[in-house]
């Protein structure tokens, strides 16, 4: 059977054709039957030119590949000239091994992408010292999604510390810094936060504006509280 056009691979291939959370089941149901899977994406990943495409078959080659072996299949793709395609290399490669001593080389990288990609994808690894020194030298970038991932990781570290960042950054200079910190409030589910964030939605900034409505809105359907139009916050 050739594998490379197998109505299976074409249907996982294609984000028209499936969901990205359908794609990765279809693709671990078949790995559980076919042990070559890793390699059949491997070669299909080298016949394509489509970034949409080659997107999703980078994600299916982190979702399936053993753990002995992601190093190897990512190595070309975390050397590649494109940035898109690095970036998300650099993010699965940090997720399945959850090396935070090797993402330290992120830090403060000319593009925050990397930064970030590398950052999120620590989430939820276990708590090392190296992992908090990360975490906590992130917070200080001045690129705001950075930052936000950063704090995002110390919640989920159970950090104390993280509430006092988070509100840090709410008043920074930077809208971008203040939106994701509004974002950062939404994520976590920090629901003692709801009188700051109700404050942000007169911030002077549109996009922190509607950061903030929508994370009033998700508060307050966190903590039961019934949903009225988040305009009514401005008067």
């Amino acid at each position: 059977m050739d594998f490379l056009n197998a109505n299976w691979l074409n249907k996982v291939c294609d984000p028209a054709e499936m969901t990205l959370g359908a794609a990765v089941a279809k693709t671990l149901l078949q790995a559980r039957t076919q042990c070559d899977v890793v390699d059949t994406l491997i070669s299909r990943l080298k016949l394509e030119s489509s970034s949409g495409t080659v997107d999703r078959l980078l994600e299916l080659i982190g979702a399936v590949t053993p753990i002995d072996r992601i190093a190897e299949v990512l190595d070309p793709y975390l050397k590649s000239d494109n940035s898109r395609i690095r970036s998300k290399a650099l993010k699965l490669f940090a997720c399945a091994t959850g090396d935070a001593q090797w993402a330290m080389q992120f830090l403060g990288h000319s593009d925050p992408r990397f930064t970030a990609n590398v950052v999120e994808a620590l989430w939820g690894t276990k708590s090392t010292p190296e992992l908090k020194e990360l975490f906590w030298a992130a917070c200080d970038s001045p690129n705001g999604r950075v930052a936000g991932n950063a704090i995002v990781g110390l919640f989920h570290l159970g950090d104390p510390r993280a509430i006092d960042v988070l509100r840090r950054l709410c008043h920074d200079e930077s809208a971008s810094v203040r939106a994701s910190a509004a974002w950062v409030i939404g994520t976590v589910g920090w629901i003692e936060g709801m009188d700051l964030a109700v404050s942000m939605v007169q911030d002077p900034s549109p996009k922190v504006q509607r950061n903030a409505i929508e994370v009033v809105r998700r508060l307050r359907s966190l903590s039961g509280f019934a949903e009225r139009n988040p305009a009514n916050v401005l008067r």
